[in-house]
């Protein structure tokens, strides 16, 4: 994933200091920009983006499958098939689900096992006796007042990565209410403007990564308040050449392997960073022609793609956005 660069005002005569706050957390990089309103004393938006920034620390602890105590670690290693779950987890893989149907199942948390094979290199082999086939994939939740049990065929593991990192960036901004706030969750970023100054992104170009290839400039317009979500998705971060084959860690669902496709990036505005991550990742695994069907929803605002062959794609509602 490509992280976006919130960049200064237009206007830096009249702007109001951001306050920050950053860590390293789930694999990457999540911050938390805090714009106090006019009259506040400058150490409340540092506190408030502090105190948010903990709670995401605290709910990645069992998000991260870098960790093997955390509870995603302790799911995935599970040997029965029925595993009880607390309500962060629920929480998230309710979202997994979510994402899995806006995508129309391209979007699937139970990849995990199809992506570790991709990045060690083995992509002659198999996946042995781990689930492969959408069949054998399919899980559900047994809610219960206080989390759920998930049900799942043996061996089945989650990957939550980006479906996590924007529920993160989400659930977050929704912890810094009555201001404008940025949540950046390595590079799903949750926006929330409720001043005339707005917010404004910059995205990197995926051929070179110190130019920046848009702006994007986020407003709330007419209304009191304007929520956005940024996500950006692509093949040229995780990405490595095996045998003169180009690999990268985006896993198509229907071949459990590393999509063949000619998108090397996609940014999507949405109205959440979940919805933007879960479009930008099925913009770039179905690639160019078939992205136009998959992104002409509802939810999204706007989309850049940047194709291998250099080409860059913008809908017209798409310029409105930029700066």
């Amino acid at each position: 994933m490509t992280p976006a660069t919130i960049l200064p005002p237009a206007d830096p005569g009249t702007a109001t200091d951001w306050a920050t706050a950053a860590a390293n957390l789930m694999g990457g990089r999540v911050s938390v920009h805090v714009r106090p309103v006019a009259g506040d004393a400058p150490e409340a938006g540092q506190a408030a983006a502090s105190q948010a920034l903990a709670r995401i620390g605290a709910w990645a602890d069992r998000l991260t499958r870098f960790d093997d105590t955390s509870e995603l670690s302790r799911l995935n290693a599970a040997p029965a098939a029925l595993v009880g779950i607390g309500p962060t987890l629920t929480a998230v893989l309710d979202w997994g689900r979510g994402a899995e149907a806006i995508s129309d199942g391209v979007v699937d948390i139970g990849l995990l096992d199809a992506r570790l094979l991709a990045e060690d290199g083995d992509l002659g082999g198999d996946l042995g006796d781990r689930p492969a086939g959408p069949a054998a994939r399919r899980w559900s939740l047994l809610r219960h007042r206080r989390g759920a049990m998930v049900d799942r065929p043996i061996g089945l593991r989650f990957d939550l990565d980006g479906v996590a990192k924007g529920w993160l960036a989400d659930r977050a901004l929704d912890l810094l209410p009555g201001v404008s706030a940025v949540v950046d969750a390595d590079g799903d970023i949750a926006v929330r403007v409720v001043d005339d100054e707005g917010c404004r992104i910059g995205v990197a170009d995926p051929r070179d990564p110190r130019t920046q290839l848009a702006t994007l400039r986020l407003e709330r317009g007419g209304d009191a308040v304007a929520r956005f979500g940024v996500a950006t998705s692509g093949t040229s971060v995780h990405r490595w050449t095996r045998a003169g084959r180009t690999e990268h860690h985006l896993i198509d669902p229907r071949t459990c392997r590393p999509a063949r496709t000619d998108i090397l990036q996609a940014t999507v505005i949405a109205r959440t960073a979940r919805a933007a991550e879960a479009f930008a990742k099925t913009a770039v695994i179905v690639g160019s022609r078939a992205a136009a069907s998959h992104l002409d929803r509802a939810g999204v605002l706007g989309q850049i793609l940047v194709t291998e062959s250099g080409d860059v794609l913008v809908t017209p509602a798409t310029l409105e956005f930029l700066a």
